[in-house]
């Protein structure tokens, strides 16, 4: 009963917070916030600052976050760096399951390029240059997160890397690949923050200048098989969207070549939802 009223009391607190305190003012305050390092729960205030804009409007939370280098994108920093040691399960999972397909169907050492939405810092992309294609001579990959561009750039550059990061969104993708198409095309944990008709426009895009496979690490419902979604849902913890990554691939009228879902075994805490995928019309050998 304690628990009940306290939770309740909390939320009315929340809902004046809200209605005192323009939208606009709540966006320089969680910005605020993030800059005091003393702040114990600075990455976690943004989230509790914004919680109802991103109620209603998720796309735009979230762009908000990342571009600016807050929440759960200073979360995603801290966990992630170069080096092969710091690649985690999942990911080196994905890459040696991608690597099966590209085997099966001879195509394994013709990756010549290789390119990442959502690519961060470019940790990924550098795994890719010196442990997966090391033969591959374009590796680009876009970002709105520009603190983290910044510092993967200076890194790059450091070890003469070739790898080019550019700043766009992902919702921009026809027009920054400007009718180039890539043997490999990542997009790991990153339709998550968009919504479903954006997710799915994204999906078409990278199909549409893919030469090769698309590889896609998606979040995985906690019950169901996400192909069994008729249309995405919304994690209530963060607003992030569970996803139907294999409708998607249809309705872009591509073909899933690989996927798997996990019911039961998490790996580094998470189930696991990797659907792979190549153009329509597009031969395997």
């Amino acid at each position: 009963m304690v628990n009940s009223l306290s939770s309740s009391y909390k939320r009315i607190l929340r809902r004046a917070f809200y209605a005192i305190l323009p939208l606009n003012n709540r966006k320089q305050l969680a910005v605020w916030t993030e800059q005091r390092s003393w702040m114990l729960s600075r990455h976690i205030l943004p989230l509790v600052i914004l919680q109802d804009w991103a109620e209603k409007d998720s796309d735009a939370f979230h762009r908000f976050l990342w571009s600016r280098h807050l929440g759960y994108a200073k979360f995603y920093e801290e966990i992630n760096t170069f080096g092969t040691e710091k690649i985690t399960r999942t990911r080196k999972m994905l890459f040696g399951e991608l690597k099966k397909c590209l085997l099966a169907s001879g195509r394994l050492g013709e990756v010549k390029s290789v390119f990442e939405v959502g690519c961060s810092g470019g940790y990924m992309l550098r795994y890719v240059e010196t442990d997966l294609f090391p033969k591959a001579t374009v590796l680009e990959g876009i970002d709105i997160d520009d603190y983290a561009l910044q510092t993967g750039r200076a890194y790059l550059r450091a070890h003469a890397s070739k790898i080019r990061l550019i700043r766009a969104d992902m919702a921009d993708l026809d027009h920054v690949m400007n009718g180039s198409k890539y043997d490999v095309i990542l997009c790991l944990g990153v339709l998550m923050y968009l919504r479903e008709k954006t997710a799915a426009g994204v999906v078409k895009s990278m199909l549409n200048h893919c030469s090769g496979l698309v590889a896609i690490a998606d979040l995985a419902h906690p019950v169901l098989d996400n192909a069994t979604l008729e249309h995405s849902q919304v994690r209530r913890l963060d607003g992030a969207f569970i996803h139907n990554i294999d409708a998607m691939v249809g309705d872009a009228g591509g073909t899933i070549v690989y996927r798997r879902w996990n019911e039961t075994k998490k790996f580094d805490g998470q189930r696991v939802y990797f659907v792979f995928c190549k153009p329509k019309g597009k031969s395997q050998g």
